[in-house]
């Protein structure tokens, strides 16, 4: 990629999917909207609150980060924050809710767009990043954590091609940016492995060791492929070299 292509490419990003979530909401009833959910089981509000919440960590973790503040952390109890988060917002409207999440995602564009594409791309530019770059903090926060749940949910109401649809062409988007090439196929993989499409998940995963073959360690303790675990073509892609 060159120049620009970086930026432009991350912002059409944010723009489909700000657009999906808009789809998403749009296509909720006034029932579901208002429903209460449960730790055990999210209503339509306790998504979009949860995506809020780490939208916002993601926001605050760059913007410390600039100023010299210590990047907060969510640790290693990522469930305790989440039923946290739950709790906290159990009261919330789901307007309100979904006001705050485009407001989230609006700061993060903002912020994105003071960095150079040549900051996006550099590895360890903060130190909360690690050896990671910004673009792939982005990309796994906006790109794929934000439709993991938006699909989450659609698949429990029985919407199966509508997620895997989204699914798709999410994975063809993050599939342009260095360093998320496999990360995306192998994702869809995991995807395919958890909704009952056995096929697709290993034709994936097929892909995704093809460009990355060190990826079959991984993928040998990843829970999110148990459902494959006894299939024989999983096994035998597994013993491949």
């Amino acid at each position: 990629m060159r120049g620009q292509d970086i930026q432009r490419d991350l912002f059409r990003l944010v723009d489909r999917i700000s657009h999906e979530i808009e789809s998403f909401t749009d296509g909720l009833s006034d029932i579901e909207k208002n429903a209460a959910g449960s730790l055990e089981e999210w209503a339509p509000r306790d998504v979009i609150t949860h995506l809020v919440f780490w939208q916002e960590h993601f926001n605050n973790k760059l913007s410390n980060a600039r100023s010299g503040k210590k990047a907060p952390s969510a640790g290693d109890y990522l469930d305790q924050v989440n039923d946290g988060v739950f709790i906290q917002h159990a009261g919330q409207t789901f307007s309100d809710a979904k006001r705050e999440l485009n407001a989230a995602l609006k700061r993060s564009r903002q912020l994105l767009q003071e960095e150079t594409d040549e900051e996006l791309t550099a590895p360890g530019r903060y130190e909360y990043l690690g050896e990671r770059t910004l673009l792939y903090d982005a990309l796994g926060t906006i790109g794929w954590h934000i439709p993991f749940h938006l699909s989450d949910y659609t698949i429990k109401t029985g919407k199966k091609q509508a997620a895997i649809d989204l699914q798709e062409g999410i994975t063809t988007e993050l599939s342009v940016f260095p360093g998320w090439e496999v990360n995306a196929v192998y994702n869809l993989a995991c995807f395919f492995a958890q909704n009952n499409e056995p096929e697709k998940a290993l034709e994936n995963l097929r892909a995704a060791f093809k460009q990355k073959p060190d990826l079959r360690e991984w993928a040998k303790q990843d829970s999110d492929l148990d459902s494959l675990q006894e299939h024989p073509e999983f096994k035998s892609l597994m013993q491949e070299s």
